[in-house]
């Protein structure tokens, strides 16, 4: 609409300017009459125009130009209000089309038309684009396509007349157009007849990302600080490493397999080596006789590759002898044996998984040129047959559900097979003419080559071009003479990296030129193995001497001293008392619980207000949010309302950001709207949810009805969508792009909803109960979820596989049940969980439970929601007695409680309904500031008196104590009903002294 009004007020002006009075009479009754509705007074100054003799002399018109700068002024609004809108955004970029574009198109179309062949042959001629090609029936010899020929149109392929992948027979070099059919794959691999078969080979534009305003993606700017080039630490290994492989989830956990057949699991930050397992063959009945005979003969045995499954649950290591060893994973150190395969006659020289189908499979290849497809099993599905020497390497990749494998063998060949029942193969000659490894990029849209030249030795390392079999871009850096096989990878469709000449070597992806080079003090080999961990964070690279060093960025840096610091706490705990198990990290001694409350501290006083209300100020209050720039506060009711304050900037408040001394707004806009979300009849049991944008300019929210997005300026309603049932219970944006959301449901299930594209994604099913919170890490790559039955689901966001369940349980090991609440620290590491009978702290990373806090053992009320400071270093935590209690967030030691009678106006009555805090929300830029609704309709926000207010979380809410027994210094109320602050983390009298 408000497009509609820029272009027709132009039109009304541009009238008025050329003295046209009647046209811009009419302009006014017929284009400009319909606003009138929504703003009554901009339309009466919009008439009043025609009354001037020049409409500049309107003061908010004096700069107005002439009518071209005008129009330019106006189409730059127009295309900020495109950018903004999510349903216009990116609908009128015109797609950028690459010159072969063209060509593509031709082939896939006589391809499509192949397809539906009667007869197909399998070396159709095709010369012509005039009419449909038709292969001609069989007949006598020399007989001949009705088709008029000519030779300016490459001959398009049969894909199912090629030679079946489990049949022997040689390669056959076929047209480009299979590689673009593997390219722009669109069907699932389960083609039935002819025509589902060719819509595999139609093509689709690929998504590229946009860097507009609004919903839309931000692209984060590149940097030179981004790559791994500091060292954190050395992993003494004892052997030399013969490949490594980070866990997809556990980005500090690194695989290592050895030239002496062992592999190894370390914990990058802790610097540890928790499993160790040397070569064995676990049964020696099920080897063939080859192998039997090749071990006898020479007993030494290495790795050839070592490789995660996606979600992480499954390890496959390849050896040099006929063997593949595949292990089942859970963390943090349970690895068991699961299978053992003799696959190959020779060496294994690579592995990979893929899925099929949606069949998790084993692919190996090897020195039998075969390339063979295994089921968890150690059942043989089928066989790749077709190269003439042996394959070296295999690359898997999957476009539109449709998986494929490229494979290069050591005679310089490289082909790409399909998994469905075409059995296509593709043959291309690779650069060197030698051996090669092939990577694609971490969004599967490039393919990188790197190997060594067979004539004169040279290293290399290029992008595929894997549409028409040729070489797009070729990196510049490299040395002469390789002294071997060089080692590389690829990391967040940013850089390349690869290690030669004893120096580690960065490109940008689209940069053909060295972007950097490290050298690396130590015995570093001349062609160093190198690996990034899946988020590219750090890099492992091996030494000469049987070491691998990792190499981290600062976000790398940081993941791994936040691992540290959690070992470092959990180690002492455990020393302190090595009788605990590890449920009892929190506070489950007696000790603890006596010396966290019989010392009082000394009372302090805290500064609060009462959000002002004149819309339903008795409804309860069912969610809090904070905006994101910290100068307005969003509260969503149970009856489906919403109402934001905003702190206006002032003498007493000059940077307009949310504190306790001075008073809000209770925001409407000009046009009178009210965000108020589409409830039912039947709402009885919905649970109210809402969700604000990064660029605080919309607000997603449900209560019972359909999910609604409202414009944080003008509350009006931009698209309503998902109808129940089932209902929609939380919700949480996608960390990377504002257009894809989470959205928990009361059927137990996880929609991955894109509002732009108006589809879901994924479903998450895995859960038992209604979906109760989300919470997304972009560092873990994972989404956690929690249910009403006191679970927690870690989702891999890369594929969307369950990665792991939790049951909660409290120390004696007795079960919870009832709603839970999970919360991410700004680490993206530590994992808050919050139910009404216990608070906890994990690990995401590893999983796992790290510390508890009880409070029936100190209080009389239950938990009824907590959540973490904007800087991390605290938690708030509100019970249902009305105690606010606030910790340390890395220790959950108790520092300081606020009792009812400082926030509440009058105290709780015995017999008398009792008033508590039902929500709270924390400031995210002032981590001293949180806000709490009450169970009366309520809304406060508290922080610290400005006299005690700091740079450090902590220390602000944290002062001097007294023992117990001992009578205030100020001589003022009693502890029980003020705030309460505990020791100091070290139990002296002087600490954290403010």
């Amino acid at each position: 609409m408000k497009m509609c009004f820029e272009i027709r007020k132009q039109k009304y002006l541009e009238a008025l300017d050329s003295k046209e009075k009647t046209r811009a009479l009419e302009i006014l009754g017929k284009d400009l009459k319909v606003f009138q509705t929504y703003n009554e007074e901009l339309y009466r100054e919009i008439t009043y125009l025609l009354t001037l003799e020049n409409f500049r002399d309107n003061e908010q018109l004096s700069k107005y130009g002439d009518t071209k700068t005008a129009r330019k002024t106006m189409i730059v609004e127009l295309k900020k209000l495109i950018d903004a809108n999510p349903r216009l955004n990116d609908k009128l970029v015109f797609p950028s089309l690459k010159p072969s574009r063209l060509r593509t198109l031709i082939n896939q179309s006589l391809n499509w038309q192949h397809q539906l062949c009667k007869n197909p042959k399998p070396n159709p001629d095709i010369r012509t684009l005039f009419v449909d090609h038709t292969c001609s029936p069989p007949g006598p010899a020399g007989a001949s396509s009705a088709a008029a020929r000519s030779p300016s149109v490459p001959a398009a392929v049969n894909p199912s007349a090629v030679a079946a992948a489990t049949g022997a027979g040689t390669s056959v070099p076929l047209n480009q157009t299979l590689v673009s059919a593997l390219k722009h794959s669109r069907t699932p691999p389960t083609p039935t007849n002819d025509e589902q078969r060719g819509k595999r080979l139609r093509s689709v534009p690929q998504a590229t990302e946009t860097t507009n305003s609004g919903m839309v993606r931000q692209q984060v700017p590149r940097s030179f600080d981004d790559l791994t080039r500091t060292l954190f630490c050395t992993l003494n290994q004892g052997s030399t490493v013969t490949s490594m492989d980070f866990h997809p989830s556990l980005h500090s956990s690194l695989l290592i397999g050895t030239v002496s057949g062992e592999i190894s699991f370390w914990e990058v930050g802790r610097n540890e080596r928790p499993i160790l397992k040397p070569f064995a063959i676990w049964n020696s009945a099920t080897c063939s006789v080859l192998f039997q005979a090749a071990y006898a003969k020479d007993s030494n045995i290495s790795v050839c590759r070592v490789s995660w499954s996606a979600d992480g649950r499954y390890l496959g290591v390849a050896f040099t002898k006929h063997l593949v060893h595949l292990y089942t994973y859970q963390a943090p150190n349970d690895l068991k044996e699961h299978l053992e395969v003799d696959a190959h006659v020779g060496s294994v020289n690579d592995l990979a998984f893929s899925s099929p189908h949606k069949q998790l499979c084993m692919v190996t290849c090897g020195d039998d040129k075969l390339i063979k497809v295994w089921d968890l099993t150690g059942h043989n599905l089928f066989n790749f047959q077709g190269h003439e020497a042996a394959v070296y390497s295999i690359c898997m990749n999957v476009k539109e559900n449709v998986e494929y494998i490229f494979s290069s063998s050591v005679d310089g060949k490289i082909k790409a097979w399909l998994f469905d029942n075409s059995d296509t193969k593709v043959e291309f000659d690779a650069h060197g003419k030698y051996c090669t490894t092939m990577l694609y990029s971490a969004d599967g849209t490039k393919l990188f080559c790197c190997g060594i030249s067979k004539n004169n030795g040279d290293s290399f390392l290029v992008e595929w071009n894997e549409n028409d079999g040729v070489i797009k871009r070729t990196y510049a850096g490299f040395g002469k003479k390789s002294m071997g096989m060089m080692q590389f990878d690829t990391t967040k469709n940013r850089f390349l990296v690869a290690g030669e000449d004893k120096l580690i070597k960065f490109w940008e992806l689209d940069n053909p030129n060295i972007l950097a080079s490290v050298h690396v003090d130590g015995n570093l080999s001349s062609v160093p193995r190198v690996r990034f961990n899946r988020i590219g964070s750090l890099l492992a690279v091996t030494t000469a001497d049987g070491r691998v060093k990792i190499f981290a960025n600062a976000d790398g840096i940081k993941h791994l001293r936040a691992i540290q610091a959690w070992s470092c706490r959990v180690s002492s705990k455990a020393n302190t008392n090595p009788a605990m198990t590890h449920l009892e990290l929190g506070e489950s001694s007696s000790a603890r619980r006596s010396k966290s409350f019989t010392e009082l501290p000394e009372i302090l006083k805290c500064q609060m207000i009462t959000l002002p209300d004149t819309m339903y100020p008795t409804a309860k209050v069912a969610r809090l949010v904070y905006m994101n720039n910290g100068v307005g506060l969003l509260a969503v009711g149970s009856n489906g309302t919403q109402k934001l304050w905003r702190w206006n900037q002032t003498e007493l408040n000059p940077t307009g950001k949310a504190m306790a001394s001075a008073c809000p707004v209770l925001w409407r806009p000009n046009s009178g709207f009210v965000m108020t979300n589409d409830v039912p009849e039947n709402s009885e049991g919905a649970i109210p949810c809402a969700i604000i944008s990064r660029n605080d300019s919309y607000v997603l929210s449900a209560c019972g009805g359909k999910l609604t997005l409202f414009n944080m300026l003008s509350f009006k309603v931009m698209v309503s969508f998902m109808s129940p049932p089932p209902r929609s219970t939380c919700l949480a944006f996608h960390p990377q792009d504002n257009n894809v959301v989470a959205i928990g449901k009361e059927d137990s299930s996880i929609h991955i909803y894109n509002i732009q594209s108006e589809e879901v994604k994924a479903k998450l099913t895995g859960d038992e109960k209604c979906i109760t919170s989300l919470a997304f890490s972009m560092l873990l790559a994972v989404l956690v979820s929690s249910d009403a039955d006191a679970q927690i689901f870690f989702w891999s966001t890369d594929t969307w596989n369950l990665k792991k369940s939790l049951k909660m349980y409290l120390r004696d090991e007795s079960p919870v049940t009832g709603d839970t609440q999970v919360q991410f620290h700004c680490n993206q590491i530590n994992l808050l969980v919050c139910h009404r009978e216990v608070l906890s702290l994990y690990d995401a990373s590893r999983m796992e439970l790290v510390m508890q806090w009880v409070p029936k053992a100190h209080m009389s009320g239950s938990i009824s929601c907590a959540t973490y400071s904007g800087n991390g270093k605290l938690i708030y935590t509100a019970l249902t007695d009305g105690n606010i209690v606030i910790f340390n967030a890395d220790t959950l030691m108790l520092r300081c409680r606020i009792a009812p009678s400082v926030y509440l106006m009058t105290p709780n009555i015995p017999n008398s309904e009792n008033v508590y805090p039902v929500v709270l929300a924390a400031n995210p830029q002032e981590p001293n500031q949180f806000a709490v609704g009450l169970s009366n309709g309520a809304i406060k926000v508290i922080e610290p008196n400005a006299s005690r207010r700091g740079n450090n979380g902590i220390g602000s809410w944290v002062g001097k104590f007294k023992r117990a027994g001992k009578p205030p210094r100020n001589g003022g109320r009693a502890c029980s009903s003020a705030m309460e602050e505990t020791v100091s983390d070290d139990g002296n009298s002087g600490a954290n002294t403010i």
